[in-house]
């Protein structure tokens, strides 16, 4: 039985408002281009509140063990029980419990703000009472994975308050961001009438007894200065490397790693300070280089790189993993060894859903598990469908039928098949009656660390959204025109179902999406639906060429839509959109065309400011890495439109910084490179202990968005506040829709 505090996974993180680096933004979209940044006396103090402090026997670890002052960093994790936390009177924890729930962590409020050091004793102690007696558990736990306990302890909590103590050794290896938390939720031994009451706790301390067995923590292996694609280069490509370092060199070497000769030599030159990385950056081209072979770049200040490779194909094994990462999230079905190999399961999540308020289950198998949890939302469903619908319109001969999965070799492209099983799913997500798609389908709760068969609770069909029902209308009548051809039963029922979802959005009230009071999964909240509305018309009327919807969109204000080619602002997609269909009112056009264009400026700006050519510049939030994907895709659809070099280039550049041209070292692609995450947050990753190949982690977050990123980041400089661990859900989950938009970017250049 799991008994654990709060596991968040990427959906979560769209529940919270977007911040950057301290700030907060009042909006719910994901994160664009740029974000504010902190200011330098907000940096600085950060700095100071985060500096290690060197801790011995006695000292206490605890600083918000009393509550005089209030609850401070305490909060409440629920999961089927209800109650509240708070203060009383005279200055103590307060559990307010109306129903214990089913489960001893039901109930449970938890504290991250505290550290443990391998081979060192501590001493945990606290006070406690409850208006009646009943059994608890208090553990000091790993906050993530399977949650297991450091150390624990099941007591009786009475009616008189009672001091709690434990001794206990550290014997794993160090932790820099536990949790302590208190199981007060349902318990097999407690009396079946416990009922609403309440607990108080008090005193919590933990201290030092014994720090002379304490176990160093190996150092954080050296990073190379010169850093470049790890992945590599295809002969003809620009190459430029980025140095860094107080003294810079004059000149570099390129070495061939299987002869060990030296083929270039170049000088370093465009000096810049880069703000976000906190370092001296300048530039090594050696673009010159065009043999295939695998190389390193050298320098005598600087030291070497990490290998890399020239070669045509050089992005064709991390392109096909990527591609493949969408099969290996398949929900619904087998994955055979075949096909999937360390990671097959049997069939997952077939049992039909109960339709929230309702007593009416659907079923809605299929799809593709959205991130490192096993939820299926639609609005960032679509966004990966988009993203991969573009990809093979624009550039098809990247696409093949042998990509390993088991519709390769039915002569259609396996992308397609790929597509065609996420839209079977959406399909069953649109409700018969009155054509609105549901937002979502997920257990009430996210899953335990646990393969997607292993989760069995019941499935929950969410309400419907209308910003769900948009997208929706959007990527089928995309797809009507993509299946026209080789299945138009198929295209018809796509269309069909573009035009029912339309109708509905005709009279629907806009409303965001929130999660009922007791789902806690990943949210994907938008407040602005225009966007979705948009983008649905400009997908019929260049399906259908029916001026109706033409009219609609005419009469809209497209200067405050929200922009964007994510799951929450997608009216870049509308934008391209429309500025590819044939019949075009002039006037919308140019307003289009003006705001397109604004934005593919404010990129190029952006990326040719920063010393790893990254189009963020200050803008490492959430998702980053998607970001940087988005605004490459971005360029490659405005060189689509009007062939730019420069465009290319930089687009180009984002992908060298997501495979390792970037101020943290790592090629950011699971499974390549010299440096590449190896503990993403992703259940089956976690539960196999292999890392799956071809995933897109999220990035830098300066924002600091889970305990384990807080405990480890706090000091780091924005571009490089990325942690690969497990338990930084923040920095180091993956999702299909980070993948979409690296699909399309690789198909640009492969």
């Amino acid at each position: 039985m799991r008994k654990r505090a709060l596991a968040l996974g990427l959906a979560c993180a769209m529940t919270l408002s977007l911040t950057a680096c301290g700030k907060t933004k009042e909006n719910t979209t994901e994160a664009t281009e740029t974000t504010e940044a902190t200011t330098e006396e907000e940096a600085e103090a950060s700095s100071e509140e985060s500096e290690e402090k060197t801790l011995s026997v006695g000292d206490e670890l605890i600083t918000d063990g009393g509550f005089d002052e209030g609850i401070g960093k305490w909060t409440m994790y629920l999961n089927g029980g209800t109650g509240e936390i708070g203060v009383t009177d005279e200055g103590e924890l307060k559990v307010s419990i109306s129903n214990p729930g089913g489960e001893e962590h039901s109930v449970q409020p938890y504290l991250d703000e505290f550290a443990l050091d391998s081979g060192v004793v501590y001493r945990f102690s606290f006070d406690a009472y409850s208006t009646k007696e009943r059994l608890a558990e208090w553990r000091i736990q790993v906050n993530g994975g399977d949650y297991h306990p450091y150390a624990s302890d099941r007591v009786t909590i009475g009616t008189e308050k009672q001091t709690f103590t434990k001794e206990f050794t550290m014997t794993e290896g160090s932790d820099p961001a536990p949790r302590l938390c208190i199981n007060l939720g349902g318990y097999k031994e407690n009396d079946s009438s416990l009922g609403a009451h309440d607990v108080m706790m008090d005193n919590f301390s933990l201290t030092i007894v014994d720090d002379s067995n304490k176990v160093l923590p190996e150092p954080e292996p050296e990073k190379p200065d010169i850093n470049l694609n790890q992945v590599g280069y295809k002969p003809e490509d620009l190459k430029v490397a980025t140095l860094r370092g107080d003294k810079l060199d004059s000149e570099f070497k390129v070495i061939n790693v299987d002869t060990n000769e030296e083929v270039f030599t170049g000088k370093i030159s465009g000096t810049i300070e880069n703000e976000a990385a906190d370092e001296t950056n300048a530039f090594a081209d050696f673009s010159e280089v065009k043999e295939p072979g695998t190389y390193k770049l050298v320098g005598d200040a600087c030291g070497e790189s990490y290998e890399f490779k020239i070669a045509d194909d050089v992005y064709h094994d991390v392109f096909d993993d990527v591609v493949r990462m969408l099969y290996l999230q398949r929900c619904g079905t087998e994955l055979d060894a075949v096909c999937a190999g360390d990671f097959a399961h049997p069939e997952c999540h077939t049992d039909e859903a109960l339709i929230y308020g309702t007593d009416t289950k659907k079923d809605v198998s299929g799809g593709w598990h959205d991130a490192g949890d096993y939820g299926r939302y639609v609005v960032s469903g679509a966004k990966a469908v988009m993203d991969l619908l573009l990809a093979y319109e624009e550039y098809p001969d990247q696409f093949t039928d042998d990509m390993g999965i088991p519709e390769s070799g039915n002569g259609i492209p396996d992308v397609i098949d790929e597509v065609r099983y996420e839209l079977d799913w959406m399909l069953k997500m649109q409700d018969e009656a009155t054509g609105g798609v549901y937002h979502k389908v997920t257990c009430a709760n996210f899953p335990e660390t646990v393969m997607p068969q292993d989760e069995t609770d019941q499935l929950i069909l969410c309400p419907i959204s209308t910003t769900a029902t948009g997208d929706f209308a959007a990527v089928m009548a995309r797809a009507s025109r993509i299946f026209a051809d080789t299945d138009p039963d198929y295209a018809k029922t796509c269309l069909d179902a573009a035009k029912k979802a339309w109708t509905y959005l005709e009279t629907a009230n806009s409303a965001s999406f929130k999660n009922p009071d007791d789902i806690v999964t990943g949210e994907y909240p938008d407040g602005r639906d225009a966007d979705e509305k948009w983008w649905a018309a400009a997908e019929l009327y260049k399906t259908t060429e029916e001026e109706s919807y033409h009219e609609y969109m005419k009469a809209q204000d497209l200067k405050i839509m929200n922009r964007g080619l994510g799951w929450a602002g997608v009216g870049t997609y509308a934008f391209y959109t429309y500025l590819t269909t044939e019949s075009k009112d002039m006037d919308t056009y140019e307003v289009v065309k003006g705001i397109f264009d604004e934005q593919v400026a404010k990129i190029v700006d952006n990326a040719k400011a920063d010393g790893y050519k990254c189009s963020l510049l200050e803008g490492y939030v959430w998702g980053s890495n998607m970001v940087v994907a988005n605004n490459a895709m971005l360029l490659f659809m405005a060189n689509y439109l009007e062939q730019n070099e420069e465009y290319v280039q930089i687009a180009k550049a984002q992908i060298h910084y997501l495979l390792g041209t970037n101020a943290n070292s790592y090629c950011f692609v699971t499974g390549y490179g010299s440096l590449s995450p190896k503990s993403p947050h992703h259940r089956p990753s976690q539960v196999l202990d292999k890392t799956m190949t071809g995933m897109l982690v999220g990035g830098p977050d300066c924002n600091l968005e889970d305990p384990y990123a807080k405990a480890t980041l706090a000091d780091k400089p924005k571009a490089k506040c990325y942690v690969d661990h497990v338990q930084s859900y923040s920095c180091n989950e993956v999702t299909v829709y980070w993948n979409s938009p690296l699909i399309y970017i690789l198909a640009a250049t492969k």
